[in-house]
């Protein structure tokens, strides 16, 4: 069985040790910059799906907004408008 001499290889040992050490702590770019990143850029593509499924139903709405039943309607619940004659009676609920 060989045996390794620990003594020989101590200074490589502690060198690249050190080397990895300054790699993920002291670069420019180092990997925890780079796990934080990749979780922005998550986190940034859920937003980019959120709003564009809001842009979606944005332009949903404004396509019926171009019919005159649909506007009446949304003017009537939203705004509490009438036509002439009518009265409206809004219920408050306990």
């Amino acid at each position: 069985m060989v045996e390794l001499n620990w003594k020989k290889y101590r200074t490589w040992i502690v060198l690249t040790l050190l080397f990895v050490v300054f790699i993920l702590f002291f670069a420019r770019h180092t990997l925890i910059d780079a796990w934080r990143l990749k979780h922005r850029i998550k986190v940034m593509r859920q937003e980019q799906q959120y709003y564009r499924m809001k842009a979606r139903e944005d332009s949903l709405f404004l396509e019926n907004l171009k019919d005159d039943e649909f506007l009446e309607k949304y003017a009537r619940e939203k705004f509490y408008m009438k036509r002439p004659g009518e009265e409206i009676y809004l219920l408050e609920e306990e």
